[in-house]
């Protein structure tokens, strides 16, 4: 069994997920959403939307990023529960077959569904080729309360891929039938449930470099006893020794081959979605740390702020950083560093997540 050292397995780490690597080039959204299988996403904008900043730090054009998730280049992602909600490469569309027949078999986590909800908004959909909320007579109430009938319609549907979501409007999904919006080879690929597996499964320790069976199928969100059979038989994998990990750790053959290496001099905050951090324990695992997200904490009790951005400097985590930026001002909620030698580091942090805002850094505090 090949030994690593946990220094080993943090550069291959940063390095498979296309972070800091030497001389890395402009690369546009979907190679990076090519590269990294999904992207999660979510609704909080202090800064900029995650998906953005994940691309970001990838060495995507703040331009670029901004436009992504409205472009109308159908070819390029879906939006569907592949991690958590998250921008997919269109091309895996068959791959989450299992997902969308398991909800339709047994049902969702979602509130109820009305049947006449459910047969108004197919109908609209096929009728107008797409629609919004907004279009179905949007929701009531404020905040998470936010609800309709159509709502809930349009996500089920969504979830049994019966409506697809390509693009959107604003933040709004734009719901489209799925064999109008996809293309057609891909729509009339059905895989069974195995195949959908064993394709997710090869995908997920490329991007992980060295991983648990556990963090294997937190990336796709998949049973953990049926990812650990397809470890075992894959060629590409074996498992490795590192001290202080569990025994079920993995590798993945061509990172090793490739002996990826990180500069040790780039510093970028990543979002708290960021895939090199998102499964908690492994972020422990590899960096020592484990910053929750405080966005949902009372302000008295949050530790650094409300959407505290780790800081990535060469292939350490050294601490993290909150900002909010509004009308061209950014200021800082608070900041960490793990040693005060860190601290230049979270500064220059600070600077770059407010040159991404376009805003300039305040001295101020909130």
């Amino acid at each position: 069994m090949l030994d690593l050292t946990p220094t080993q397995v943090r550069t291959l780490a940063v390095y498979a997920q296309g972070l800091h690597a030497p001389d890395t080039p402009r690369r546009t959204p979907a190679e990076v959403l090519d590269a990294l299988g999904c992207i999660q996403i979510d609704t909080i904008n202090v800064v900029r939307r995650s998906h953005e900043l994940v691309m970001l730090a990838r060495g995507v054009s703040s331009e670029t990023a901004r436009a992504f998730a409205s472009h109308q280049d159908k070819a390029a992602f879906f939006e569907y529960w592949s991690h958590a909600a998250a921008f997919t490469p269109i091309g895996l569309w068959p791959l989450f077959a299992f997902r969308r027949r398991r909800i339709a078999a047994r049902g969702w986590q979602g509130p109820a569904v009305d049947p006449q909800a459910c047969a108004d908004v197919r109908s609209a959909a096929l009728e107008r080729g797409q629609v919004t909320i907004s279009d179905l007579g949007g929701m009531t109430g404020a905040g998470w309360d936010r609800s309709s009938p159509h709502k809930w319609a349009a996500e089920w549907r969504w979830a049994i891929g019966e409506l697809v979501c390509v693009r959107r409007q604003g933040w709004k999904r734009v719901y489209e039938p799925a064999e109008q919006a996809l293309p057609e080879h891909l729509h009339a690929t059905e895989l069974d449930d195995d195949m959908c597996l064993q394709s997710l499964i090869r995908i997920a320790p490329r991007n992980l470099a060295v991983a648990t069976t556990e963090d294997v199928a937190d990336y796709f969100r998949l049973p953990t006893p049926q990812v650990l059979t397809q470890l075992e038989r894959l060629p590409e994998v074996r498992r490795v020794s590192v001290e202080g990990r569990p025994d079920d750790t993995w590798a993945h053959d061509s990172l090793l081959e490739q002996q990826g290496t990180v500069d040790e001099e780039r510093i970028t905050p990543l979002s708290p979605f960021d895939s090199l951090i998102w499964t908690r324990p492994r972020m422990r695992r590899l960096f020592g740390v484990e910053y929750l997200l405080e966005a949902y904490k009372p302000a008295a009790k949050r530790e650094c702020g409300y959407f505290g951005m780790p800081v990535l400097a060469g292939d350490r985590l050294v601490g993290r950083v909150a900002l909010r930026a509004s009308r061209k001002k950014a200021v800082i909620e608070g900041s960490q560093a793990i040693d005060p030698s860190w601290a230049p580091a979270v500064d220059t942090a600070a600077h770059t997540a407010a040159a991404w805002a376009d805003a300039t850094l305040s001295p101020e505090t909130p």
